[in-house]
């Protein structure tokens, strides 16, 4: 009899154990799916078109809370904070950030919420509130430094040294640019290098240093293009393009004014666009260019014609 009681008890326990087996295999699509939505938000978001990357971010989150996915969830609202900050709409990036401190804090992750203090630090500086961005980028600083986040400390350092030059510290600026470009040389971080380089040439532009400013924001261009960084190079051009035009280098503002355009119409980031015809306009002015000064005025005049629509 006990032998006979022996096969069902092992073909009930294989049950068990396989339907435990089961249960304990993670369900992955719907993180899977989140990180799709990710994807393509940074995906857009790094093309200048903010509207759908932050459509996509928030389907992200979406599918990020069905699971209580913590860390997603986290990222998700560092994302859309950041479309806000684009779109000036600070309070609902300070709403955003504040609820990703508190996800993080309970986390223990002190990198999250370093990020998130950065992100804060941006819009106090947006607003002029210097002292208190300062305060939240030293936070930052001591919490990467804690979790020995190289390249956190390094993005933190060109943070505070874009606050100090616009409080005009530009000795302080000089030397936290310089710690942050030997760390992201060391990381192989070309994005951090791009945005150090680029308040490098900053920094030397308002210290009336034309070939050292025209030095760094050449090498801020060529990282962005390693990157195939359209928003950046867009930018590092236009820096280019103003720096030039403020020396009275006409016949180089043009050329990079006219390079930011064609950028910026592959982007179809309007706003950048209209900015670069009125430059381009008022030089070709300024050169007596006048045949060529009316066909850019007619592309501006056709420009407001469908952004009014």
């Amino acid at each position: 009899m006990k032998a006979c009681r022996l096969f069902p008890l092992l073909s009930l326990l294989f049950l068990v154990l396989s339907c435990a087996s089961g249960k304990n295999r993670p369900v992955t699509t719907v993180k899977e799916s989140a990180r799709s939505y990710e994807k393509l938000a940074l995906e857009h978001y790094s093309k200048g078109d903010t509207k759908s990357a932050l459509q996509f971010f928030e389907k992200a989150l979406r599918e990020d809370q069905k699971v209580n996915n913590l860390p997603g969830i986290s990222s998700d609202l560092y994302n859309i904070a950041r479309c806000y900050i684009s779109f000036e709409a600070f309070e609902n990036a300070e709403k955003v950030l504040n609820e990703a401190l508190e996800i993080n804090t309970h986390r223990n992750d002190r990198s999250a919420i370093a990020d998130a203090y950065s992100l804060l630090a941006v819009i106090r500086s947006k607003t002029k509130n210097y002292e208190e961005a300062e305060d939240l980028l030293n936070k930052s600083l001591s919490l990467y430094q804690a979790d020995k986040n190289k390249t956190g400390v390094a993005f933190t350092l060109n943070n505070m040294a874009s606050l100090y030059i616009k409080t005009a510290r530009y000795e302080k600026a000089a030397s936290d640019l310089e710690s942050a470009v030997s760390i992201h040389k060391k990381e192989k971080n070309h994005s951090g290098l791009a945005a150090a380089y680029n308040n490098l040439g900053y920094l030397k532009e308002m210290q009336n240093q034309t070939e050292e400013a025209d030095k760094y924001y050449t090498l801020a261009l060529e990282e962005d293009t390693f990157l195939e960084n359209s928003q950046g190079i867009s930018s590092d051009l236009y820096n280019l393009a103003n720096l030039f035009k403020k020396t009275g280098d006409f016949d180089r503002a043009l050329f990079y004014y006219k390079r930011a355009l064609d950028t910026n119409r592959s982007l179809a980031l309007v706003e950048r666009m209209r900015s670069d015809l009125v430059h381009i306009i008022d030089i070709l002015e300024a050169m007596g260019k006048l045949n060529e000064k009316a066909l850019y005025e007619n592309a501006l005049s056709e420009l407001s014609e469908i952004s009014s629509e």
